[in-house]
């Protein structure tokens, strides 16, 4: 980034300093006196539900970020990883695929690439729990407001999680009508249409009924060598979606809301450019020669250069069924939130991240699918003294997960001339029985199939003591049951010949026995079973010393429940059973113990708002989800600390009609505890160190201006921005893998009328080009004999999109 865009960024950031909560702005004038003196302009009231009861944003003892509807419009929030430019704190990545996304607050969050893992960081829309943060919300319509919940939450929203929550609420069904239609084009080959109508179908009955359409061009090229792909750009993706509500509404007692939902998603993703490359890249160069300039080195990742001779489609079904019925009876507000959901995503993949023919995953034979079903029933009632709440929730998940990995048609010579090269010519993987290594055949057929049943009771009560003192107290029992299956299946390997021929401490054999090549898991099925049980909640006090400030503070225990591994594990050479399938593949909860102090405070005029806390997380068992260059592995850590402070503001100069500021900034040291790291899995270098993708340093800040423009049309400006301090974006912390500080900035100018119904807003994304990655890995079966399978020969990078713009046409009805 250029010195004037650091600095003009910079500027940006520096008027953040102390905030972060983004929160909708409800504008009151009030006229002083009758001379020409300037209004009073008056931030209103900002309602959450982030104790399942309506409350002010200011009322509530727990650190929360409000996101209006009008301010995720303007920062172009549309899904889960947009939420970054307007929430300190939050960080959200996507890695090999855009279904395995992970949010992480306070640093604290869940590598998505296995599915195994439960998340850290919960997405609720409209009371309905997602099974995972890539099957989270994508594109709902008109949204009321989103608040993200920081620090564990052990009591409420369904799953416990330890790190946070992202509640998303939409509109509900108007009974006015009304309707909203959009048009939207931009480089990159952007085109989006949208359309959405409420209203009234009786005296009782309305609806909502949305739909969008989007597509966009590749953001990078591909070089494809000899094929047989033949698209020369990815990261392309075209989708449509339909989201429809009923709203009936009997009597006054009783509201019954009725959702579905169906989205189809196809793309291109994802493909990793390099920043580490072996110089020698052995029996790779004579793969790559004569394709189309493959061989080459990358210089440079943001040349926006892949390399890839395999399609990377990615295909993604996903629906859901929901029922929200609350009745106000004579005991308090009983409510029942009953959904199914059906996620199916297929993913096609270049394995070997290069363009010769090694291995390769294909979309229409490696899927991971989640259906689930959950029920949830609350009763709430208040007396003077006592707002309480009890509850119970269930939920059943099927995740079904099969892994394929096909031979290219290179991958007997890359190994042969590895084999070659390491044993000086002596050994050639020709001599072995079979026609192992055969391409476009399976190395590898397996087939997860996990039943996952959840039950919990749970209560939540604000006992009042006093006008000034209130205590809460929640309490939550959970179990988790879960049960696998697991059949793994493939063609001939080398692993069990290498282990007769040369024995478990020759070297040739780790190169012989990789997991997609070990035949000995051939035939093999096992049937793995844990239930995990908690007991979690908090306590939290808090005193208001006037109408103006209120002080907390709080005791939370969040869980997040343990698994299975859905990958193949097997023992190492020195392990009893070197090479032999490891069939115990689970891992335990995790849990944190959280301590947080905090305040709340407003002026007199009600033109500022300023929020800060001090946190101290103590997490056990964090599950740690490491990828090796060869597979995937689930490591739990002892003990993770995460501790800070948080300051967010919303603030309206009273001496410049018009603009609003809104924003925040977090300082949090998310660190490994010390503990003994003894290999690669846990390496030397964690005890002690900051965990991945944990800055020490974030803050966002939005400022819109509205003002007049010509005649009877108005304009309105947003400026939103996001900084981070450095952090490293694997979970080994190689340091090649980090990522320097940076600025991330969204704009957006809109022109509109009071007597017209028609609007147009000019847009950009990442407005200043920022370069940066969203996640580094280590590249499998790249460099020589001797390198080819050890961590940092090569390292790849998935990139963050580049500058977008474009314009939205819209008319509202």
């Amino acid at each position: 980034m250029s010195k004037i865009t650091a600095s003009v960024s910079g500027a940006v950031l520096l008027l953040a300093a102390g905030a972060h909560a983004q929160a909708e702005v409800n504008e009151q004038n009030v006229a002083v006196s009758a001379n020409s003196e300037p209004t009073i302009r008056r931030l209103g009231a900002v309602t959450v539900t982030a104790q399942k009861r309506e409350q002010s944003l200011q009322d509530v003892p727990i650190v929360v970020t409000a996101l209006s509807g009008e301010l995720l419009n303007d920062a172009g929030v549309q899904d889960i990883k947009d939420l970054t430019v307007v929430t300190p704190g939050l960080l959200v990545t996507s890695s090999s695929k855009q279904a395995n996304t992970t949010a992480r607050i306070r640093g604290i969050g869940t590598v998505g690439d296995n599915p195994g893992l439960e998340s850290s960081v919960g997405v609720v829309v409209d009371g309905v729990p997602r099974a995972r943060n890539g099957v989270s919300f994508g594109d709902l319509g008109e949204i009321e407001r989103i608040e993200v919940l920081k620090g564990p939450q052990g009591t409420l929203f369904g799953k416990s999680t330890s790190a946070g929550v992202i509640n998303v609420v939409t509109k509900k069904p108007s009974n006015e009508f009304g309707s909203i239609w959009e048009v939207g084009i931009g480089n990159e080959g952007f085109l989006r249409t949208s359309g959405e109508v409420t209203g009234p179908l009786s005296d009782a009955v309305s609806g909502r009924l949305y739909g969008v359409y989007e597509e966009r061009d590749g953001l990078l090229d591909v070089k494809t060598g000899n094929g047989p792909r033949t698209a020369d750009e990815t990261s392309q993706y075209d989708f449509y979606s339909f989201r429809g509500q009923l709203l009936f509404e009997p009597s006054s007692d009783l509201e019954i809301l009725l959702s579905a939902d169906y989205t189809d998603r196809e793309e291109d993703c994802c493909m990793g450019d390099y920043i580490a490359v072996d110089p020698a890249r052995g029996p790779l160069i004579t793969l790559l020669a004569g394709g189309d300039g493959a061989s080459a080195f990358p210089v440079d990742p943001y040349d926006r250069v892949a390399f890839a001779n395999r399609d990377a489609t990615q295909t993604t079904e996903d629906w859901g069924v929901s029922a929200d019925i609350s009745w106000q009876s004579d005991v308090g507000e009983l409510t029942s939130i009953t959904s199914y959901r059906d996620w199916d995503n297929g993913s096609g993949q270049d394995m070997d991240f290069s363009a010769a023919d090694i291995w390769f995953r294909d979309s229409d034979e490696t899927t991971d699918a989640f259906a689930t079903f959950s029920q949830e029933i609350r009763l709430a009632g208040a007396t003077d003294k006592l707002d309480w709440l009890v509850g119970a929730y269930y939920a059943n998940e099927t995740l079904d997960r099969t892994d394929f990995i096909n031979f290219g048609n290179g991958y007997f010579f890359y190994f042969q001339q590895l084999l070659l090269g390491a044993s000086g010519g002596a050994f050639n993987l020709a001599a072995l029985p079979g026609s192992i290594y055969t391409g476009e055949t399976k190395a590898t057929e397996d087939i997860f199939k996990q039943e996952a049943d959840t039950y919990a009771i749970f209560t939540n009560n604000t006992f009042s003591f006093t006008d000034q003192f209130d205590l809460t107290v929640g309490l939550r029992y959970t179990i988790d049951e879960k049960t696998l299956n697991s059949d793994f299946d493939g063609n001939e390997g080398s692993c069990s010949t290498a282990l007769a021929v040369f024995g478990a401490a020759n070297g040739l054999t780790p190169t012989l026995c990789l997991p997609w090549v070990n035949d000995n898991f051939v035939g093999v099925s096992s049937t793995q079973d844990r239930s995990d049980e908690d007991l979690s909640g908090t306590v939290k006090g808090s005193y208001r010393f006037s109408e103006n400030l209120m002080s907390y503070a709080s005791y939370s225990r969040g869980y997040k429940a343990g698994g299975f591994n859905l990958d193949r594990s097997q023992f190492g050479p020195a392990d009893p059973a070197p090479f032999q399938p490891n069939l115990d593949t689970g891992f335990d909860p995790e849990t944190v113990d959280a301590y947080e102090v905090g305040f709340k405070s407003n002026n007199a005029a009600n033109s500022l708002f300023f929020n800060g806390a001090i946190f101290y997380q103590e997490y056990n068992d964090f599950q740690l989800n490491t990828f090796t260059g060869t597979s995937f592995i689930v490591t739990s850590v002892p003990a993770v600390i995460s501790k800070g402070a948080e300051f967010d503001f919303r603030y309206l100069p009273e001496k410049l009609e018009g603009l609003t500021l809104q924003g925040g900034l977090v300082y949090a040291e998310t660190q490994y505890d010390d503990f003994e790291a003894v290999d690669f899995f846990a390496p030397p270098r964690l005890p002690g160190s900051t965990i991945s993708f944990a800055p020490r340093w974030s803050g966002t800040l939005a400022v819109t201006y509205e003002t007049s423009f010509v005649r009877d049309w108005d304009t309105r400006f947003n400026v939103s921005s996001r900084y981070t301090s450095r952090y490293n974006t694997g979970s080994n912390l190689d340091p090649l893998k980090e990522v320097d500080d940076l600025v991330v900035v969204n704009a957006r100018m809109g022109f509109y009328s009071d007597n017209s119904p028609f609007e147009l807003e000019i847009w950009a994304q990442n407005l200043f080009d920022e370069d940066y990655y969203e996640l580094a890995f280590d590249t499998p079966l790249q460099g020589t004999a001797a390198t080819q399978t050890s961590p940092g020969t090569a390292v790849g990078a998935f990139l963050a999109p580049p500058l977008t713009f474009g314009a939205t046409a819209r008319l509202r009805f």
